[in-house]
């Protein structure tokens, strides 16, 4: 007899769904989404590294997307230099607006193609530090002396 993880409700062994809640009893090993056996030994030889490395550089993209949407303003600032021809015309203000808008592209852009390009060396550096950070940390062991007593020093 199958027990319904939801309900509780006992239900014979070839039943697919509770017949009291209607809950899927899961098959181990079946999955609903076909693989493909390139894509599955894909999968069987993805290491924890590479899964970060993937990770990183999808976290570099979303930095470059803030970027390719303040280039959809870039030519309302466009459209209002160069009819008149003349950027001295243009308000302080918009100029400003429209050079900060180029640096705030400039910089997405440099650190998502940095973070890209250099996320093993970003890794390296994070798990470095976490490294050194936990060799740091004291270690629980017990002392022969008393509780309160500080470690006697070596000469």
């Amino acid at each position: 007899m199958k027990k319904c993880i939801y309900c509780g409700h006992e239900n014979q062994d070839d039943a697919a769904r509770c017949l009291e809640c209607g809950t899927a009893f899961i098959v181990p090993g079946a999955s609903h989404v076909q693989v493909s056996p390139e894509e599955q030994c894909f999968w069987d030889r993805m290491t924890f590294r590479e899964f970060a490395l993937l990770f990183v550089r999808l976290q570099a993209l979303w930095v470059i997307f803030p970027a390719v949407v303040e280039l959809t303003y870039l030519p309302g600032y466009l459209s209002t230099f160069f009819p008149a021809r003349r950027f001295d015309v243009l308000p302080s203000d918009m100029k400003q607006t429209f050079y900060l808008a180029l640096l705030r592209i400039a910089l997405r852009v440099a650190v998502g193609i940095g973070v890209f390009a250099y996320a093993d060396r970003l890794l390296s550096w994070l798990a470095k530090g976490l490294l050194v950070s936990r060799r740091a940390e004291p270690t629980a062991a017990p002392n022969a002396g008393s509780a309160g007593a500080p470690p006697a020093s070596v000469s």
